[in-house]
């Protein structure tokens, strides 16, 4: 018999907990997204007011704050995207086990009439369903160097 893996049990995923999850992340970059963009457009008034050292300062944290803004939004997306991978392969998983599990009912042996029948007209062509795959990897990036300000 061809090696299927844990076939007997369902993964173990909550597809609709992590599709949720994934619009919140989609949800909340965008809100996010659009104070990075009010920051931008706040910060022209004040700035024209403030000049030199201070003001440079003021430029310096805007560009920090909308920079790290900039960044987690970016995260988010990803963590969403990796969220939606991870339930595409979970669902090809379960589709796997649960074809594994038919496959198998099916291939019993029927006892000595089901032989004989296999002898005479030949056995059912139906391949086993393929192994179980390995674990997806999802990688983490590093933080972006860089000075934050002060």
């Amino acid at each position: 018999m061809a090696e299927l893996g844990a076939y007997q049990t369902d993964v173990k995923f909550d597809w609709g907990k992590a599709s949720e999850l994934a619009t919140e992340l989609r949800s909340t970059a965008n809100v996010l997204e659009y104070q990075v963009g009010e920051r931008h457009r706040i910060h022209t008034a004040p700035r024209a007011n403030w000049k030199g050292t201070y003001g440079d300062e003021f430029d310096g944290r805007v560009t920090t704050c909308t920079g790290d803004a900039s960044r987690l939004l970016a995260s988010m997306r990803e963590a969403a995207r990796q969220l939606d991978e991870m339930s595409r392969l979970a669902r090809e998983e379960q589709d796997r086990r649960e074809a594994a599990r038919e496959w198998v009912k099916n291939d019993d042996d029927g006892g000595f009439l089901d032989g004989v029948h296999d002898f005479v007209f030949g056995e059912d062509d139906v391949p086993p369903p393929p192994p179980p795959v390995a674990p997806p990897t999802i990688g983490i990036e590093a933080p972006a160097p860089g000075s934050r300000g002060g």
